[in-house]
C-alpha cells in the first residue's frame, strides 16, 4: 500500500460575501484551511460547531466534511437554505481566523477554558433576532437568524430569512471577540472609554483585513472598480446583507469614515461601535497609503508616466498585479494588528497604547521597514487625533515602547532550567497538526500558556513550576516590573513566541503577564463591579534577560514618584468614567442594589452590546 501523507490543507466553500446581493451574484470562493481530523459537526481540535436551532427546539445533523463525496467536491456547494453547508461555512470561516492568529502571534493560540471546555463552541442557529455574539460564560460564539424587514428589505425578498452564520464578516467579528478574550481577558473590563470600543474595531479590523486574502473577489471587486478599492467596493464594507436586510438601506459598517478625517471626533464619540470605527478608520486609512504607493510604478508603467487609468476595462495582467499587492499589504497590516498583542499592557487598553505596540512590535520584526507600512500607520492615527500617553512626539523612536535599561531587571534565571522544556512543547504545538487523531487530540492538550483559569490538575509540572517561578520572581523586583508587590500577583499568561524576519532569522521571545488587583475596589459599589487593576507585560529573550516592560501600574509609594503620579491619574479616569456612564444611563437611579453594584460589569455584555448597535 502507497504511503501518502496527509494533505496539510483542506480547501471549503464559503461565500466570500454575504449570500443577497440582488442582481450581482453572491461571492464565493475556495478557501485553504489547516487540514485535522474532523467528527461530525464539524468538531476539530479548537472548534466545535453544535447546530441547535434554540427558536425550533431541535439539533440539525452534523455534517461530516471527512466524507470522501465532500472531500471529493472541496466541501459542500455554498446554499442558503442548507443547514449542513452553515455549519461548514461557519467552522471554514473560524478556522482560517484562527490560523491568521497562529501565524502572526508565532504560536499556536489556544482556545481551551477549562478541562470541560476545551473547545469553542460554534452554534449557527442559535437563537431567532437580530444578533451574533461571542459568549464568555458559555464559551460559544452564537450566530441569530431573524426575517428581513418588510418595507425596506434591500436586495432581500421581504420577510425573507436572514442567518448571520452566512456573513463572512460577522463569523469573523465574532470569533475575534473570542480570541481577543482568550489572549487579554481584561480587555472586556470597561475601565475606561477605549476598551470596549478597542474590542469592537479590532475585530472589524480583522474582517475588514481578511477580505483581501480571497483573490477572485479582489480581483473582480479592482476590475469593476478599475483599479480603485474604494469606492463602492465589497472589500470596505461590513456584513452588507445584514444591514441591508433591518432597513437601513447600507452595510452595517464601512472601512471608510470621510476624506478629511475630524480629529475633534476621538475625543467626543464614546459608543463603543462608532469610537472603534475611528479605529478601524485610522488603520485601513495607513493600509491604503501603502497600498496606493506600491502600486505607482505599476500605474505609471500602465499610463506612460500620466498616473491617471484610463475609463474602461484594465489590462487583465494590470488587474492581476494590483491585486496581488493589495493582498500582500492587507496581509502584512493584518499580521502586524494581530502580532501587536505580544506588547500590549494586560490590562486597560486605550488606542494610544495599541500604536505603541503596532510601532515596537513590528519593529522588533523588521527595523527597516522597507514599506513604509508604520510611518502610514502613524500618520493615520494622527489624522484622527489619536495621540499615545507619554510620547514626545509621534516620531518612530518617540512612540516605540522604552527598552528596558540594562540592570534594571535582573535576569530571569529560573528560565534557564526550564527553558528546553518550554520551547519543544511550544515548538511541537506550533506544527502543523499530525495525521494520526490520536497524536493530534495529545499535541492540542498541551497548554499553550499559564492563565489564571487552569486549573492545577490541567496544568503540567513545567507549566506549574514556570508560573511559579515567575510569580517569584515579580514579587522580588516588583519595582523593576512597575508591580505594587501585592501578595496576590499572578501570571495571567505565558508564551514562547517563533517567528521569522524578513532577513530569515528566526526570532523566539518570551512574553509574561503579569495582573494585580486593587481588592479595596473590587467590593466598593461604586466601581460597579470592575475593579481597578494593575499589571505588566514583560518581554523577555531566551537568554533571561528583560527586554521591555509595558506596564499600567497600581499607585504605590514604592514606584518611582512619576511612575505613581501616572498611576494616580489612570485610576481617577477610570473613576470619572463610571460617574460619566452612570450620568449618562438614566437607569442608574432605579437599579436595586446588587444591579447597582455590578452595573459595570453588566455593561460589558457583548451580547447587549450588539443589540445595541446591530
Amino acid at each position: 500500500m502507497l504511503d501518502i501523507p496527509r494533505p496539510s490543507l483542506r480547501p471549503l466553500r464559503i461565500y466570500a460575501t454575504d449570500p443577497a446581493r440582488g442582481y450581482k451574484a453572491a461571492r464565493t470562493t475556495t478557501i485553504s484551511i489547516e487540514n485535522e481530523p474532523l467528527d461530525a459537526g464539524p468538531i476539530g481540535a479548537r472548534l466545535e460547531v453544535v447546530d441547535y436551532d434554540a427558536g425550533n427546539d431541535l439539533f440539525y445533523d452534523a455534517v461530516n466534511l471527512d466524507h470522501a463525496s465532500i472531500l471529493m467536491q472541496s466541501g459542500l456547494a455554498p446554499s442558503e437554505a442548507d443547514p449542513h453547508f452553515h455549519q461548514q461555512m461557519v467552522y471554514a470561516v473560524a478556522s482560517r481566523t484562527l490560523t491568521n492568529f497562529d501565524r502572526a502571534l508565532g504560536r499556536r493560540v489556544s482556545l481551551k477554558k477549562s478541562d470541560v471546555r476545551n473547545k469553542l463552541r460554534l452554534l449557527p442557529h442559535a437563537f431567532e433576532g437580530e444578533n451574533a455574539f461571542y459568549d464568555r460564560d458559555l464559551h460559544a460564539v452564537l450566530f441569530g437568524y431573524f426575517s428581513a424587514d418588510p418595507a425596506k428589505p434591500g436586495p432581500n425578498i421581504p420577510n425573507q430569512t436572514i442567518f448571520t452564520c452566512l456573513s463572512h464578516d460577522i463569523i469573523v467579528h465574532e470569533m475575534t471577540h473570542a480570541i481577543v478574550d482568550r489572549l487579554r481577558r481584561y480587555f472586556l473590563e470597561p475601565s475606561n472609554v477605549d476598551v470596549l470600543a478597542f474590542h469592537e474595531g479590532f475585530s472589524d479590523i480583522v474582517a475588514l483585513l481578511q477580505h483581501f486574502s480571497y483573490r477572485d473577489l479582489l480581483i473582480d471587486e479592482i476590475r469593476l472598480g478599475g483599479g480603485d478599492i474604494v469606492d463602492g467596493s465589497l472589500l470596505v464594507n461590513l456584513a452588507r446583507q445584514f444591514g441591508e436586510a433591518t432597513g437601513t438601506g447600507k452595510a452595517l459598517r464601512s472601512a471608510i469614515d470621510t476624506a478629511t478625517p475630524d480629529p475633534r471626533r476621538y475625543g467626543n464619540v464614546t459608543e463603543p461601535h462608532e469610537r472603534g470605527a475611528i479605529l478601524v478608520a485610522a488603520v485601513f486609512d495607513g493600509f491604503l497609503t501603502t497600498f496606493r504607493s506600491r502600486i505607482a510604478d505599476l500605474v505609471r508603467i500602465a499610463t506612460g508616466g500620466s498616473g491617471k487609468l484610463p475609463p474602461g476595462e484594465l489590462h487583465p495582467d494590470l488587474i492581476t498585479r494590483i491585486a496581488s499587492e493589495a493582498a500582500q499589504t492587507a496581509q502584512r497590516q493584518l499580521n502586524m494588528c494581530i502580532r501587536a498583542f505580544d506588547y500590549l499592557p494586560p490590562v486597560d487598553i486605550t488606542f494610544g497604547d495599541y500604536l505603541r505596540a503596532l510601532v515596537t512590535a513590528d519593529f522588533e520584526l523588521d527595523p527597516d521597514d522597507a514599506w513604509g507600512q508604520r510611518a502610514a500607520l502613524i500618520e493615520g492615527f494622527r489624522r484622527r487625533g489619536i495621540y499615545p500617553d507619554g510620547a514626545t512626539s509621534l516620531a518612530e523612536e518617540s512612540l516605540r515602547w522604552p527598552a528596558a535599561e540594562p540592570g534594571t531587571a535582573p535576569v530571569v534565571d529560573s528560565l534557564s532550567s526550564l527553558l528546553p522544556e518550554l520551547l519543544r512543547r511550544e515548538a511541537a504545538r506550533f506544527t502543523k497538526i499530525s495525521s494520526d487523531p490520536k497524536i493530534a487530540k495529545r499535541s492540542d492538550e498541551r497548554p499553550t500558556s499559564i492563565s489564571d483559569d487552569m486549573n492545577e490538575e490541567s496544568a503540567s509540572d513545567a507549566s506549574k513550576t514556570m508560573r511559579d517561578a515567575l510569580v517569584a520572581y515579580a514579587q522580588q523586583n516588583r519595582k523593576a516590573l512597575q508591580l505594587t508587590g501585592r501578595p496576590d500577583v499572578y501570571v495571567s499568561a505565558f508564551n514562547a513566541v517563533f517567528r521569522v524576519a524578513p532577513s530569515g532569522a528566526l526570532q523566539i521571545e518570551l512574553v509574561a503577564q503579569f495582573v494585580e488587583t486593587d481588592k479595596t475596589t473590587a467590593s466598593d459599589p461604586e466601581w460597579g463591579g470592575v475593579p481597578v487593576r494593575g499589571g505588566t507585560t514583560a518581554i523577555i529573550g531566551v537568554d533571561g534577560t528583560v527586554r521591555y516592560v509595558i506596564a499600567k501600574p497600581l499607585p504605590a509609594h514604592t514606584l518611582d514618584p512619576a511612575i505613581s503620579a501616572r498611576a494616580d491619574a489612570r485610576v481617577a479616569k477610570q473613576r470619572a468614567f463610571v460617574e460619566d456612564l452612570d450620568e449618562a444611563d438614566p437607569r442608574t437611579n432605579y437599579l436595586n442594589q446588587s444591579e447597582y453594584k455590578n452595573r459595570m460589569a453588566a455593561r460589558m455584555s457583548l451580547r447587549a452590546l450588539h443589540e445595541d448597535a446591530l
